[in-house]
């Protein structure tokens, strides 16, 4: 049994055990993104995971809801996934807003239509997604803004209805060769690390991975991957660098600007444990943004993560850029996640320790200090709340404050 830190406990043998432990079925992907990655929610959410809370009765009633999933997998494979999440965030000092509050609905799924129960598969991917503030002024990915941070303090924005992803992902020779085309993120596919998702890690996005690389919206994009061993492998490709995540991914793509990435992997144990036990070396350049009067940057970021027992996950990050492209010139990271056994049930409670620092590329910013806890608690089978809370020391773009800290919820529930 491996655990499985962005969502606590899953079981990671073979297929056909896997099945036994999941709602609907669905199988493990070969999988090449961490954090915000369609084919990782399908499974990971999938998975059968007890909450602190049993209603045997209100489990049963929906039964038939993952059942039905499970024969449209079966006859078709076609995986989908739905889920509600919601962030409020307050901060105890400001120069102007204290609070902020976004919600995000989301339907994804993966259609198999090449290969299937073969190691080439093909498939469709796609995410259709509504986000909205939630009764305040501003998201939580403004929030930062409002303190002087630089690093956003939430992943959840407010850009209304947007197809944010619909791509074709296909294995060859055996799986060990890999490509994909379409709308994707140019964020999830390098220097992430198991708890780096806004919806089951690691809020600030300081503490996600590095921000001396560029972070373009969902766009046109493409990438390929070869694994040589199954010890090392590579990831590279291509994304529109003027990209916005709701917009047309059409309207940018002519401006023939891009974010390119090579990224080395090596995986120190065994297959399925690359998810957590990793070494990543990524090179990047971003061309010039003529619009936005952006120079053309380069950098380099390195991640090393491990789970021990299956329970104790350290990681840690580092970067540095030119400071053209990027927010950050130079960031270091480390962090932890810890695994909580609970009496009566399986595994299935995290908590996440991380602190960042970072020397902004501006000159004229100071260096800023990022940390953030947070408990990740199932409460009912599908219905996760995580409260956390974040503290920044000396906010790089005022001096008006010397640290501020910013208390947050987050409600997940997966159907």
């Amino acid at each position: 049994m491996l655990l499985i830190l962005s969502n606590v406990c899953a079981n990671a043998q073979s297929n056909s055990k896997d099945q036994g432990q999941t709602l609907s079925g669905y199988s493990e992907p070969a999988s090449l993104e961490t954090g915000d990655s369609v084919t990782e929610d399908l499974w990971i959410d999938n998975h059968r995971v007890d909450g602190l809370l049993t209603f045997p009765r209100v489990q049963k009633f929906f039964s038939p809801w993952f059942d039905w999933k499970k024969r449209v997998n079966d006859k078709y494979g076609l995986e989908l996934g739905f889920s509600y999440q919601s962030l409020r965030q307050e901060v105890n000092r400001t120069l102007g807003e204290d609070n902020a509050a976004a919600a995000r609905l989301q339907l994804q799924g993966a259609w198999t239509l090449v290969g299937r129960n073969t190691k080439n598969v093909g498939k469709l991917t796609f995410r259709l997604e509504e986000r909205t503030t939630l009764g305040t002024s501003i998201p939580p990915t403004s929030l930062a803004s409002q303190y002087g941070g630089i690093a956003p303090s939430g992943g959840f924005s407010d850009f209304g209805f947007a197809v944010t992803e619909l791509a074709w992902r296909q294995a060859l020779l055996d799986g060990r060769f890999r490509f994909v085309l379409g709308k994707i993120s140019a964020l999830s596919w390098y220097n992430g690390h198991a708890l780096s998702s806004s919806l089951r890690g690691f809020q600030n996005l300081a503490l996600q991975s590095s921000l001396t690389k560029p972070s373009p919206g969902r766009g046109i994009g493409g990438g390929v991957a070869y694994e040589f061993t199954p010890h090392f492998g590579v990831v590279a490709g291509i994304h529109d660098a003027n990209a916005t995540t709701a917009g047309n991914p059409f309207d940018t793509i002519g401006e023939k600007e891009f974010y390119q990435s090579i990224e080395f992997r090596y995986w120190p144990t065994t297959p399925e444990r690359r998810r957590w036990d990793v070494v990543r070396l990524q090179f990047w350049h971003q061309d010039a943004l003529a619009a936005k009067g952006v120079p053309a940057g380069k950098g380099v970021t390195f991640l090393a993560s491990r789970l021990y027992n299956d329970k104790w996950f350290p990681f840690f990050i580092a970067g540095h850029s030119d400071g053209n492209a990027s927010l950050m010139k130079t960031d270091v990271t480390a962090g932890l996640g810890i695994a909580i056994d609970t009496e009566h049930r399986v595994a299935s409670d995290v908590i996440g320790l991380g602190v960042s620092w970072g020397d902004p590329s501006n000159p004229a910013l100071r260096d800023q200090i990022t940390t953030e806890a947070f408990y990740r608690l199932t409460l009912v089978q599908n219905f996760v709340i995580t409260p956390s809370i974040q503290w920044v020391k000396n906010p790089a773009a005022t001096t008006a404050f010397d640290d501020v800290l910013t208390a947050g919820i987050r409600v997940r529930v997966t159907f």
